[in-house]
């Protein structure tokens, strides 16, 4: 956990994000985040797709006991209610506010509060200018607008795996910027992106010692699993292709910057396996590195990268603190 923050702190970041569908973190990470100065940035531990919440005596004594234990942090700079849940009065997102965040506010009033994940403010119980807790009940606005986002994302195709498409989707590589002329400024409309990236597999240094030699490689050496259902879903796969199971290829992103080599790709061994890792891996901060630049050049005032604490199939820090290439060039 220390070795995670000390890796932001070194990649120039000064915020993370812990993001609903996962865990209230031990409190060594919190003290990282301390004494290193990063901003944090945290969801309640609800998400979509059934991770909702319940008014019961179990979960309000869960998040009573999380506030308290969390209030002390300095680096914690907000809390929020949930993932990607955008709350609707009167609706059953309601409860986010009248449950979860009412809960929150109780035990401390010193933190900036925020609806969800993304999300679209308050319209009562915080001051305008501070979203800090007034005191009064807390509403979210009548509206669909929002000046936060998440997303877009980069998903991986062009092998049959667990997630993704297993036909070549190639994409626009970016290269050059292409940026768009228009009015910015803090006169004009803004948003704040906390979630958004690419897929990407980690280090060899991570990765080998999960597989057996020989099946080193992106494709493991191995016949192809067939995977039925959605590409933006887990799909079914029939099959002993190990790294079918890796959630998303990587084949797409390595064509798109470095070329369609369907030799390489499927090639095994130490030499053929790193070659590949390193490559999804500068492709995924090619993605990264694009997007950033691109939403600079608008009028957007934060940016958080999904997922700086990645590893086997998605990206950041991997086993031991190792540093997957994407994040130190996204940072810098």
């Amino acid at each position: 956990h220390v070795a995670q923050v000390q890796s932001a702190v070194d990649a120039h970041f000064n915020t993370l994000r812990v993001w609903g569908g996962g865990v209230f973190l031990p409190q060594v990470w919190y003290d990282a985040c301390d004494e290193m100065g990063l901003l944090v940035y945290h969801d309640m531990q609800y998400a979509q797709e059934g991770h909702d919440p319940q008014v019961t005596p179990s979960q309000d004594g869960e998040l009573r006991h999380q506030i308290r234990r969390l209030s002390h942090h300095a680096s914690i700079v907000m809390y929020d209610g949930c993932n990607e849940c955008t709350v609707y009065m009167g609706t059953p997102t309601e409860i986010y506010a009248k449950f979860v965040m009412t809960v929150v506010v109780e035990e401390d009033v010193s933190r900036v509060v925020w609806p969800s994940s993304p999300g679209k403010g308050w319209a009562t119980g915080v001051h305008r200018l501070s979203s800090l807790p007034n005191g009064n009940p807390l509403t979210t606005p009548d509206t669909k607008a929002t000046i936060e986002e998440h997303g877009p994302y980069q998903h991986g195709a062009g092998f049959p795996a667990k997630n993704g498409n297993t036909a070549m989707l190639v994409f626009p590589a970016n290269i050059p910027l292409k940026l768009k002329a228009g009015p910015i400024g803090p006169g004009q409309q803004n948003v704040f992106v906390s979630e958004f990236g690419s897929v990407s597999m980690s280090s060899f240094e991570s990765m080998a010692p999960t597989l057996a030699a020989e099946h080193w490689g992106l494709h493991a050496g191995q016949p192809w699993d067939t995977c039925e259902g959605v590409s933006s879903g887990e799909r079914t796969c029939t099959g002993d292709n190990v790294m079918a199971q890796r959630n998303y290829p990587c084949d797409n992103l390595i064509v798109v910057y470095f070329g369609r080599d369907l030799a390489g790709l499927n090639a095994t061994g130490e030499v053929a396996f790193k070659r590949q890792l390193y490559q999804c891996l500068i492709s995924s901060a090619l993605v990264v590195k694009q997007a950033i630049e691109t939403r600079r050049a608008e009028n957007v005032f934060g940016l958080i990268v999904w997922q700086f604490g990645g590893d086997l199939a998605d990206r950041g820090v991997g086993v031991g603190g190792v540093w997957e290439p994407e994040l130190p060039g996204a940072g810098s």
